[in-house]
């Protein structure tokens, strides 16, 4: 079990460390439109202002929904995008439809606003390369529907090691082809897809990427190294807060997808299980913990040099993040 978790990791740190040092090859590019959802004040502003520096050589625009924000955010924003040489849409949403979970709504009404195909879902919060859009949007081809990137979190916590290695293993699959999620900081997908997705699982609170890069055929996906950059959540409950989301959109996955993801964590918690109760055999889940380790360093997560220490409590977490699922979180 140790040697095959410990290959695992090494392979998907080679994956990810491949599409990372990769360059984007396309020179025609699709037409692009950036959809974000913004329900913090200042978040939506500061999220324009990163993008002054993007380039791509084809069309593209912003489309941005101010979920239930005050007119002086709106007014705000206003003034923001009269200083920007790219378009923007403006959507406000002033309340949700019932029946929907708020993101997911705001999301679809900015859906309807779209001009065109190929639609990159990002996070308001997110912060991207001038490179960014050409990366991501060069594994477009024919038979191609969604893209998956990476999208990191900054951090030296628990959090962010943790969320190093679960962008790792599904950036890594998908370079596999075996693609089953993707993340709200980062994904490129046809607008067809999105509209299905958001209508068919609009009652759950989180989920709009990853059960919608379900609906997708995993032959249909392609992998990317394009990385977008959040900050990692400050302190435990704004995490535990996030994951306890998160977990709602894992009761919808698959049998044989939680089966396979569950199977590595129980795998290394069962090694330091055996390793503690019998006073012996630490090499087993010393040497998973190092092909952990390596997968991040080779894949350039943006973590603490130091962050790998949490490496074991990150996987007790993972032993006790299904718990959270018990109380539903209804509110975005």
């Amino acid at each position: 079990m140790a040697a095959f978790l410990a290959l695992y990791w090494l392979a998907l740190g080679v994956a990810v460390r491949g599409l990372r040092r990769r360059e984007a090859e396309r020179k025609v590019y699709p037409p692009v439109s950036i959809l974000v959802a913004t329900h913090r004040p200042g978040e939506g502003k500061r999220f324009l202002e990163r993008l002054r520096g993007l380039r791509y050589e084809a069309s593209w625009e912003v489309v941005m929904v101010m979920d239930r924000l005050s007119s002086e955010a709106f007014e705000e924003i206003d003034r923001v995008v009269r200083r920007v040489d790219f378009p923007v849409q403006v959507v406000r949403v002033q309340e949700t439809a019932p029946g929907w979970s708020p993101k997911k709504y705001a999301l679809a009404m900015g859906l309807e606003r779209v001009r065109y195909e190929w639609v990159v879902v990002l996070d308001a919060d997110v912060e991207i390369s001038p490179t960014y859009l050409e990366r991501l949007m060069s594994g477009v081809g024919e038979g191609v529907d969604a893209v998956v990137g990476l999208g990191w979190l900054r951090g030296s916590g628990v959090a962010a090691w943790e969320a190093a290695l679960i962008q790792i293993e599904s950036v890594g699959r998908a370079a596999w082809g075996l693609a089953y999620m993707a993340t709200g900081r980062g994904w490129a997908v046809r607008k067809s897809y999105l509209l299905i997705g958001l209508y068919f699982w609009r009652e759950v609170i989180s989920g709009d990427d990853d059960l919608t890069l379900q609906l997708v055929p995993q032959g249909r996906v392609r992998a990317s190294g394009a990385a977008t950059m959040s900050e990692a959540p400050a302190g435990w409950w704004p995490h535990l807060r996030r994951k306890q989301r998160h977990v709602q959109t894992g009761w919808h996955y698959g049998v044989g997808l939680l089966v396979s993801l569950g199977i590595g964590v129980l795998g290394y918690m069962g090694l330091w299980a055996v390793a503690i109760w019998r006073g012996e055999l630490w090499a087993a889940p010393l040497l998973v913990w190092g092909a952990r380790s390596m997968a991040a360093w080779m894949s350039g997560a943006p973590v603490g040099w130091w962050s790998w220490v949490w490496d074991p409590l990150a996987g007790v977490l993972q032993l006790v993040y299904p718990l959270l699922g018990i109380r539903r979180v209804r509110r975005w």
